[in-house]
C-alpha cells in the first residue's frame, strides 16, 4: 500500500469526520493522523483501565478515516 499523506486536505477532512463519527474530541485528530502512519498491528490496544480517550476509540477513528477514504489499514510491512 502506498503511504497516506496525512497532510493532504482530503485526509485531514476524513480524520475530522471520523472523529465526529466515533465521538472522539477533535483535539485528538493529530493522534489519529499519527496512527495512520503506523501499521495497524502496532496500534496500542485497550488496556481495560477506563482511559480517556481509550486506545480503541483512537483506533476506531483511524479505521473510520481509512473507510471514508476507501483504503485499508497499513499492514505490518
Amino acid at each position: 500500500m502506498d503511504d497516506l499523506d496525512v497532510n493532504d486536505a482530503a485526509v485531514k477532512e476524513a480524520v475530522q469526520q471520523a472523529c465526529v463519527d466515533v465521538g472522539l474530541p477533535l483535539a485528538y485528530r493529530s493522534v489519529v493522523s499519527q496512527m495512520l502512519r503506523t501499521p495497524s498491528a502496532e496500534w496500542p490496544a485497550c488496556c481495560g483501565e477506563g482511559c480517556f480517550p481509550c486506545q480503541q476509540s483512537l483506533a476506531d477513528a483511524a479505521l473510520r478515516t481509512l473507510e471514508l477514504l476507501g483504503r485499508r489499514p497499513p499492514s505490518e510491512g
